[in-house]
């Protein structure tokens, strides 16, 4: 990346961290993260086999919505700012400001979650440092992933107003009715529908892949056989390309959409 990008990149992320709406969800993420470990430490519970869960489901709800928040405005506020067209006057081809905008909304973003579980885990003791590790890699995946879809709905739209109401519209959609719609299927299909099918169609969404993948972190291969599951995991291979396809191909779908942007 070129001067102008990292400076670019570095605007992005002083914005960011200034961005009040952020700051709110970031604080109530570590404030919600704290209470969950100090439970856990008072109850005397097992911090992996309780907390650890419960921190999943906490992270799979608001790290999605920061990520989404983060970045929707990221094409779409320049151009109701009527700044895109000097934005892109710069010397510094499109696909390299969709790059820097991305960089810079992502350390903002790894700092939210570093900062939530990090207080988390300094509210639950020694104790909870395996967790830590174990969450940390896998969350900031997460919120990658949404940060990229929320790049991508800002390419996509004209006005913010829009950009904003998409990004909701999408945390509802995969973070809370995407299981349910799953579940209904099974449902309704009385069993017609596979296994196989079920669980491709669950990690082909990132916070159904997120959630599979901390259960198996905390609760191991058992719980999810005696839930019912028989289909196995997708491999760390398989794991890693899905990761990468929902961080690159949004942002890489962003950068072609603002290549072929005509500013006058």
């Amino acid at each position: 990346m070129s001067r102008v990008g990292l400076a670019l990149a570095l605007h992005e992320l002083s914005e960011r961290i200034r961005d009040r709406w952020v700051l709110v969800i970031s604080v109530l993420f570590a404030l919600l993260a704290s209470g969950v470990s100090l439970y856990g430490r008072i109850a005397q519970a097992d911090l992996e086999a309780l907390t650890g869960p419960s921190l999943v489901t906490l992270t799979a709800l608001l790290v999605p919505l920061v990520a989404l928040v983060l970045s929707h405005d990221a094409i779409v506020g320049e151009r109701d700012r009527n700044t895109l067209g000097l934005l892109l006057s710069l010397p510094v081809s499109r696909l390299e400001v969709v790059a820097a905008k991305y960089l810079g909304r992502s350390v903002a973003l790894t700092l939210a979650v570093v900062v939530g579980l990090g207080a988390a885990m300094g509210a639950g003791g020694p104790s909870g440092l395996r967790t830590l590790v174990a969450l940390m890699g896998p969350t900031i995946l997460l919120g990658l992933a949404f940060l990229s879809l929320g790049m991508l709905v800002s390419a996509c739209t004209r006005r913010q107003i829009t950009a904003t109401s998409i990004v909701v519209v999408t945390w509802f959609l995969l973070v809370f009715f995407y299981d349910l719609a799953l579940l209904g299927i099974l449902v309704i299909s009385d069993g017609a529908v596979s296994q196989q099918t079920i669980s491709s169609l669950v990690v082909a969404n990132p916070a159904g892949l997120y959630r599979l993948q901390m259960m198996q972190v905390f609760a191991g291969p058992e719980l999810l056989r005696s839930l019912g599951m028989t289909v196995a995991l997708p491999s760390p291979g398989t794991l890693g390309l899905l990761w990468t396809g929902w961080l690159v191909l949004p942002t890489a779908a962003s950068g072609i959409l603002l290549a072929r942007e005509k500013v006058i």
